[in-house]
């Protein structure tokens, strides 16, 4: 997937609230063993009121049960605020 492929999924997941583009882009982050961007993702396509399938949300939990609370709390601060953002 090139950069200008993913450019484009960004502005249409968060300016047009396209769920499509948000599920390509966490699949993508979770496909390539991204941690934090999966899992921003994730929060972002629940945020939207997508449908994660059960195995990344898996893959997510796992994450996020990794991390200290306060650094979660932000991480899910931010999810919103980035969204709202763009």
């Amino acid at each position: 997937m090139a950069r200008l492929h993913i450019r484009q999924l960004k502005r249409e997941a968060y300016s047009r609230n396209d769920s499509d583009a948000m599920l390509a882009l966490l699949n993508r982050s979770v496909r390539f063993g991204h941690k934090r961007l999966a899992l921003m993702r994730c929060i972002q396509a629940e945020q939207m009121g997508l449908a994660v399938l059960p195995d990344i949300l898996s893959y997510c939990r796992e994450i996020a049960d990794q991390m200290p609370g306060e650094v979660l709390a932000k991480l899910i601060h931010q999810a919103g605020t980035q969204r709202a953002q763009k």
